[in-house]
């Protein structure tokens, strides 16, 4: 006789959760041998469950009433059961939990952790504790510590005078931050490319490569201009 289990793994990661991942996520939560529920939160506060996988995918997911999180769930045969959370806030944004016998959980929890592999985008460390807290203070501080190189290159005739006046280096700094915010919104923590959602990851991703792009050649730029 198997012992009873129990296994919850949370992750902090960016995840892409399309069509085709709704599928297998159908595939793989099918093996319990259950009967399925999902439920889908959308952005104006409405949840709604769904008995099938392609009633989501046949959601409009218009940016009026976008999808924000997605919980399917399943009770299968002799105790089984397996939840697992995709959402776009609060973290942890992926949560599985397994029940069953100490074999089985063991076995179904590794299918989840392949198939919330298949999702992670390639920006998930930026969501990482550690790096993210980095990432965070270098968002914050960054503008701080290169206000006064900026303002001496781009004001020369003011830098001449002396410091920044007050307002020009709150709105040089604030311009900043804006900016990066802006940035920011390139790098989404939850994408759900489903309906209207599926346009919307597809200019995300144009315009994030277009300012990554934009970057490294600046910098290669900047490079070739200071040493020939």
């Amino acid at each position: 006789m198997q012992n009873e289990a129990t296994k919850t793994r949370s992750q902090n990661m960016a995840f892409l959760v399309d069509a085709d991942f709704l599928q297998r996520m159908e595939t793989v939560l099918g093996e319990l041998k259950g009967t399925l529920e999902y439920n889908v939160q959308f952005s104006d506060g409405t949840t709604v469950k769904f008995p099938k996988v392609k009633d989501i995918i046949g959601q409009p997911n218009s940016s009026e009433c976008r999808i924000v999180s997605i919980i399917a769930g399943v009770e299968g045969q002799n105790g089984h059961s397996a939840y697992l959370t995709m959402r776009h806030q609060p973290s942890p944004s992926v949560e599985y939990t397994v029940t069953g016998p100490q074999r089985d959980v063991i076995y179904f929890a590794a299918k989840l952790d392949e198939l919330v592999a298949s999702s992670r985008q390639w920006y998930s460390w930026f969501f990482s504790s550690g790096i993210g807290f980095l990432v965070g203070c270098a968002a914050v501080l960054g503008p701080l510590v290169v206000w006064d190189t900026l303002y001496r290159h781009f004001f020369v005739g003011l830098a001449s005078k002396g410091k920044a006046p007050g307002w020009l280096a709150l709105t040089g700094i604030g311009a900043m931050w804006a900016i990066e915010y802006g940035v920011s919104k390139l790098f989404p923590r939850g994408t759900f490319a489903i309906g209207h959602g599926l346009k919307r990851h597809k200019e995300i991703t144009g315009l994030r490569i277009g300012v990554l792009g934009a970057f490294a050649v600046s910098v290669l730029a900047d490079w070739v201009l200071r040493h020939f």
